[in-house]
């Protein structure tokens, strides 16, 4: 008798946690590495708050893996009725603008466009004619520049790039201009950058030189 009741025991709970997903109405809560999530997001799940946690946790997980502004993404279940969304959010890392406007597109490192702007402290390409919209990718030649750009930026934390006859411009600090194709192979020619401008500021007189040329095979100072 003991061991039917037992059986029974462990046949109803079985039970229980089958059927609990469709019983439980969750709230979700949402949190990113910069705390909150951000409101593109949240407006999108947060539709899914009072549902069951069968029909929260599936949307959610639907929608998070569509979203161009989520990397990835975790979901768990906190009694007594929390849904927890753990989100890793793409970070954009460089700012293109057009000409003649305020009006400017913030970029993540694959070239995605995550969000628009009138303002930014993020580096910034100026000089682009044709921005994507948010969602789209920038086009190959952008990507090139972004990958400069984002380069120069790391080495020497200068802000301020150029887009002029297919060339990107940047001014590095001792007034030396720097002209980069927009082809080619973005890392030699940061190395490139690297080892000469060292040279010209190591040989003692920075101001022999006011252009480093990097467009041809064999880089030219003037």
């Amino acid at each position: 008798m003991k061991k039917i009741i037992i059986t029974l025991i462990v046949i109803l709970f079985s039970c229980l946690l089958q059927v609990m997903p469709f019983l439980i109405k969750v709230n979700i809560d949402c949190r990113s590495q910069y705390g909150t999530c951000p409101k593109e997001v949240t407006d999108k799940i947060n539709l899914f708050n009072g549902k069951s946690l069968f029909t929260a946790r599936n949307s959610v997980s639907k929608i998070l893996k569509s979203d161009f502004l989520v990397s990835g993404f975790s979901l768990q279940f906190r009694i007594p009725n929390i849904l927890q969304t753990e989100v890793l959010v793409k970070k954009p890392v460089i700012a293109f603008k057009d000409n003649g406007s305020d009006y400017m597109i913030l970029v993540d490192t694959e070239g995605k466009v995550l969000s628009e702007a009138s303002d930014s402290a993020l580096p910034t390409i100026t000089g682009i004619t044709s921005l994507s919209g948010v969602g789209q990718k920038v086009s190959d030649k952008d990507i090139f520049a972004l990958n400069l750009a984002n380069g120069v930026y790391q080495m020497y934390q200068v802000r301020d790039f150029t887009v002029q006859d297919d060339s990107l411009l940047v001014e590095l600090p001792g007034q030396i201009r720097v002209i980069f194709p927009l082809d080619g192979d973005s890392q030699i020619l940061l190395g490139s950058l690297r080892l000469i401008y060292s040279k010209i500021q190591n040989e003692g007189n920075p101001e022999k030189y006011s252009q480093i040329d990097l467009r041809f095979k064999n880089p030219v100072l003037r």
